[in-house]
């Protein structure tokens, strides 16, 4: 019994190994290249549901009571005792009665009678028959048709009957193969995929390996494939391919261009060589100010993802060492300080800035770093402000003047200009014993904007283009008249007329000798006529005309709502003998400007609701600078719409007219507004202004 046992366990022991053997033998089989590529399509390009895949395997089985036909899962017919009828697919294929006989559960009853019309083949109907096909022919529903079957085929010539006529039934196609597989002698495609491709990534310029490791991303629609590797940098990937046909190679690397490409694997392909470009990026130094790339070269270096130097002369091509934050410093030759610039390059990075500034010195124009018009007037402007009193009273002392670059106020149709929250760049206050303020740190291409705060008078606001200062005079001088503040029994509007230039100014900018003349419909209100009705009430009257030069002349007025007030200033005649500070003095020399200052729904004691500024009229009109001959100012028209409530209007004339002078030196002009004043006089008188009135 024992050495019984012994042999059967050797013998089980035998198959063990055998069927081991058998299934190492299949999988190594299996994985022998190059390996079957299944294919699952018709030849019409179709997909294919069941059937053979060309590899041994299948494309899917049918269900219970279907059988798979040119790759479709179709149903099966089924006419066992039956002659006629449903054939449970849905149709009469199961045959069709005689004309004389009735289908009754799957059988023709009643004497049949011979029916071949319209049949050239098959059944009478009657136990006989209609015609034969020919060879290669079949009979469908009366009619010969060529046989032809592509089952299990999907390229190649059909299969035909043994003995076809091809001259009544020629050769016909199952379809052609997709691009990588060829058609066998079974009318079968099929392809032979290698197991592996060995994929590289190189510089496209170089053609040498990459530094960095690279990401590919791989692609087959026809496949419906999609997988990412990565190529460690200097080495191979192997990739497991899932078959033939084209494919879509998406390379990424760190410090190169993103790469799309296209190849076509064969049955006989081993590598596919990706490439990528290096990310070269353009470097420029640029002067910070102007944005505008500097004129001597520089010496530049960086730190980060890579470190390194390089000579700049221009826009320069940089390729760095990979994506990432880089540190820049840009040492110019001469003339600039040393920019640094710290910047992540990315894939979409093509253009680097790195900003330096002028290096400041007493003759660049600008000015900076301590310099002031005393120490430097070649870079900064003196704005010097003198303030006076707009009802002649003499000079108003402990100033505050709050500077700015950009306007401090907004426009508000229906309260007049309201402050915004813009922060002052400097400040300057005087004592109680001095009404000037002088600041002298700004350049001269700016607009400096000026805030006069003084207590009991209306806030005073102001903008200088101090690229008009005369670079020989170096100072911004600006006379102002404050008004205070308009009380409860005060007109509602107050025109104050400054003729800008201080005494101190030099030829041809020194003060002038001028008059304010406003025209109302009912009457003018100047030096000469010091007040104003209407209907038999007082609606203006003149506060200040006291000064024989820089004024003020100051007029209060309450005008109707929509009835236009027009805004003169004339220069007039003078005695060279009693008055020779007027000598060579002309009205385009003066600097006058008018200010305007309301009540509104938001301000009861007033504010500044305009001004017009002769100076201005020049920024447009050069030429005009130089007409001696003029001698009256049309300086505006002003409008209310709603007296003390809203933003009045100011539109700026911006004309210059030549009086008539009669022998006894009375100005003679045309106010333009209303038929009084066509013939305006203004009376010769050279022994000085009166105060008209104080407030």
């Amino acid at each position: 019994v024992s050495t019984q046992s012994t042999g059967l366990l050797s013998t089980m022991k035998s198959i063990i190994l055998l069927i081991a053997l058998a299934f190492v033998s299949s999988v190594l089989a299996q994985d022998t290249c190059p390996r079957c590529t299944p294919l699952c399509q018709n030849g019409d390009g179709t997909p294919k549901t069941c059937g053979d895949n060309g590899c041994g395997g299948s494309c899917g089985t049918c269900a219970s009571g279907q059988e798979c036909c040119k790759g479709s899962c179709v149903c099966i017919p089924s006419c066992a005792g039956r002659n006629c009828g449903d054939d449970g697919c849905g149709g009469n294929s199961c045959g069709i009665c005689s004309p004389s006989q009735t289908c009754s559960n799957g059988v023709c009853s009643g004497a049949a009678t011979v029916d071949c019309t319209g049949r050239t083949c098959g059944s009478n109907r009657a136990g006989g028959s209609c015609g034969s096909c020919s060879a290669g022919q079949r009979c469908r529903a009366g009619q010969c048709e060529c046989y032809y079957d592509c089952n299990e085929r999907n390229c190649g010539n059909a299969v035909q009957p043994e003995g076809t006529n091809t001259g009544l039934c020629p050769q016909r196609s199952c379809g052609t193969c997709p691009s990588g597989f060829t058609c066998g002698s079974n009318g079968r495609c099929s392809a032979s995929t290698p197991c592996t491709v060995t994929i590289t990534v190189v510089d496209c310029n170089s053609r040498r390996a990459i530094s960095s490791s690279a990401s590919v991303a791989i692609s087959s629609v026809s496949l419906s494939y999609s997988a990412t590797v990565t190529v460690s940098a200097g080495a191979a990937y192997s990739w497991n391919t899932p078959g033939l046909g084209s494919f879509s190679f998406q390379t990424s690397a760190s410090g190169y261009l993103t790469n799309s490409q296209s190849f076509t694997l064969a049955s006989t392909t081993t590598s596919v060589e990706l490439c990528v470009s290096p990310a070269v990026v353009q470097v420029d130094v640029r002067e910070r100010k102007t944005n505008i790339t500097i004129e001597v070269g520089a010496s530049i270096s960086y730190t980060g993802v890579a470190s390194g130097s390089f000579r700049w002369n221009g826009v320069t091509s940089w390729t760095h060492g990979g994506f990432g934050s880089y540190s820049f410093i840009a040492t110019p030759d001469s003339k600039y300080t040393v920019g640094s610039l710290t910047y992540s390059v990315t894939a979409s990075t093509t253009l680097i800035i790195i900003y330096v500034d002028i290096a400041y010195f007493c003759g660049d124009d600008l000015c900076t770093s301590g310099e002031t018009a005393t120490n430097c007037q070649l870079d900064c402007v003196a704005l010097f402000l003198e303030f006076e009193n707009a009802d002649g009273s003499g000079p108003v002392n402990g100033p505050t003047v709050n500077y700015f670059l950009d306007n401090p106020r907004d426009a508000n149709a229906d309260t007049g200009p309201n402050r915004n929250s813009v922060q002052q760049t400097t400040t300057r206050t005087t004592g109680t014993g001095s009404n000037t303020v002088l600041e002298e740190t700004y350049s001269y291409d700016e607009l400096v904007y000026f805030e006069v705060v003084v207590s009991t008078f209306i806030n005073f606001y102001w903008r200088a283009n101090t690229t008009n200062v005369d670079p020989q005079l170096g100072t911004y001088r600006l006379r102002v008249h404050l008004s205070k503040l308009l009380g409860t029994t005060d007109f509602n509007y107050r025109l104050v007329n400054t003729w800008k230039p201080i005494d101190a100014t030099p030829e041809p900018y020194g003060p002038t000798d001028l008059n304010l003349h406003l025209f109302y419909s009912s009457g003018a209100l100047d030096i000469n006529n010091p007040s104003l009705t209407n209907q038999g009430f007082a609606i203006g009257k003149a506060i200040a005309d006291s000064k024989q030069s820089g004024g003020p002349a100051t007029m209060d007025i309450s005008p109707d709502s929509g009835i236009v007030v027009a805004v003169w200033n004339s220069k007039p005649p003078r005695s060279s003998v009693i008055a020779p500070s007027q000598n060579n003095r002309y009205l385009v020399d003066s600097g006058s400007y008018v200010v305007f200052y309301g009540k509104t729904s938001n301000a009861a004691n007033g504010k500044q609701v305009g001004q017009v500024v002769m100076d201005e009229i020049f920024l447009t009109n050069p030429s005009l600078k130089s007409n001696h001959q003029v001698d009256l100012w049309y300086v505006a028209q002003f409008t209310v719409n709603q007296p003390a409530r809203n933003q009045p209007t100011v539109v700026a004339q911006s004309r210059f007219k030549t009086s008539t002078i009669n022998s006894a030196r009375d100005m003679f002009f045309d106010c333009e507004a209303y038929s009084y004043c066509n013939n305006f006089k203004v009376p010769y008188s050279d022994t000085g202004r009166r105060d008209v009135e104080d407030f």
